[in-house]
């Protein structure tokens, strides 16, 4: 009990401080701690919820916008100048939906790793969902709902995604 409400605790912290250079190296520390490899540089915005910390890595300046939402059961790996944008979720776990009249409920998870590849930009309100890539230089427009990988350097949109143009 005690050790559940110590982290708690601090992992309050995480989402209660403002963004800044001195609270920005506290978050880091503090997700380091639990097991998150963080890189260097983060900007990571008051309102962000990462559970579990312990599988996630995040690469040299990453911005984490407000409100942002991390669950990371499958693995969260996110590469190099990577901006996500404000409201968007990244959803490495999904529940299992049975054949038939099954109880989804107590039917389990299936868990996924995302992988965000270098210079990526997610923009507000974006849904990423367990087992996507998304390549390097790629975009996620607003609102976007991201159920497959993404090419380098495409830009994607819709619900579901699909691709926009390429950027080269």
């Amino acid at each position: 009990m005690i050790k559940a409400l110590l982290n708690w605790f601090f992992l309050f912290w995480v989402e209660f401080l403002p963004y800044g250079k001195i609270p920005d190296n506290v978050k880091r520390i503090i997700l380091t701690k639990y097991g998150a490899v963080i890189g260097v540089n983060p900007t990571i915005h008051s309102g962000v919820w990462i559970r579990p910390v312990d599988k996630l890595v995040v690469g040299d300046n990453v911005v984490i916008s407000r409100d942002v939402v991390i669950t990371t059961a499958g693995g969260v790996a996110i590469g190099n100048d990577v901006m996500i944008g404000y409201g968007s979720k990244l959803i490495s776990a999904n529940h299992i939906i049975p054949d038939k009249k099954g109880n989804i409920r107590f039917s389990g998870h299936e868990n996924k790793p995302i992988t965000i590849e270098d210079e990526v930009w997610i923009s507000a309100q974006v849904v990423i969902l367990p087992g996507v890539r998304m390549g390097k230089g790629s975009v996620a427009a607003a609102g976007a709902v991201v159920t497959k990988d993404v090419p380098p350097y495409v830009i994607v949109g819709g619900v579901p995604a699909r691709s926009i143009r390429y950027r080269k």
